[in-house]
């Protein structure tokens, strides 16, 4: 299976929005697409059409067996796994994804893990075909965060496929115009495209749902549809 990594660089940038409509894109293509909520926040079912009295996941079963049971299919055919009202350690993360590696599918299936930001992403078993997606927002404090993020991987021996990707963009911005083309010519992983802030995100959410469902002529699916497609180009890379 091909395994994705998407976390923020900072709490608060859309992460979960992200892998959910990342996820109901890549299966129209009709592959196997599996989702699994690694934040303790629980909030990655709120947009396959879980409702929010549903609270129990991975985290509130002692074995990975007894998990299985929580696992759900959301309209559009992509399975999910919630994280569950329980804390989870990072030994307890890093064996789900782990455990992951056991689920019955096919080559072509897609994994994509809904990472929390306050857990550095080395810290994670990954592996040489993994490719791991860190959020940014165009603002002073992102711009901060990527230079230190560069810093930690040059003293990383990772040998998984790293990208920063921008989240929520606001053409009509100068200030993040002008982070945005000072990243793409001088930062060596970030992906040459952005999602744009859409008002059909918030909506969608609002639904228990995700654009490709709620506006699928919408600029935001459009976003997701790019990068699904240059996903699909570094997998196979």
């Amino acid at each position: 299976m091909q395994r994705i990594f998407i976390k923020g660089v900072k709490g608060g940038i859309g992460s979960t929005s992200v892998v959910a409509n990342l996820a109901c894109v890549l299966k129209k293509s009709d592959v196997d697409v599996v989702a699994i909520d690694l934040d303790v926040k629980s909030d990655l079912g709120l947009h396959f059409g879980l409702k929010w009295t549903a609270t129990k996941g991975w985290s509130n079963e002692s074995t990975f067996v007894d998990a299985l049971l929580h696992f759900r299919k959301d309209s559009d055919g992509v399975l999910f796994l919630p994280h569950g009202d329980n804390e989870s350690t990072l030994d307890e993360i890093i064996t789900t994804i782990n455990n992951c590696k056991n689920l019955d599918y096919k080559e072509s299936a897609w994994i994509i893990f809904d990472c929390p930001s306050h857990i550095n992403i080395s810290h994670y078993p990954l592996e040489e075909n993994d490719i791991v997606i860190e959020l940014v927002t165009c603002d002073a404090i992102c711009h901060s965060l990527i230079y230190k993020r560069l810093q930690t991987l040059k003293s990383v021996e990772s040998t998984w496929k790293h990208f920063f990707v921008v989240n929520r963009y606001n053409a009509a911005s100068v200030l993040e115009f002008d982070l945005f083309s000072l990243w793409q010519s001088t930062l060596p992983f970030m992906a040459p495209f952005f999602i744009n802030s859409d008002e059909v995100i918030k909506e969608a959410t609002a639904n228990r749902n995700v654009a490709l469902n709620c506006a699928p002529y919408s600029v935001a699916n459009d976003d997701f549809e790019t990068l699904a497609g240059w996903l699909v180009s570094k997998a196979a890379n």
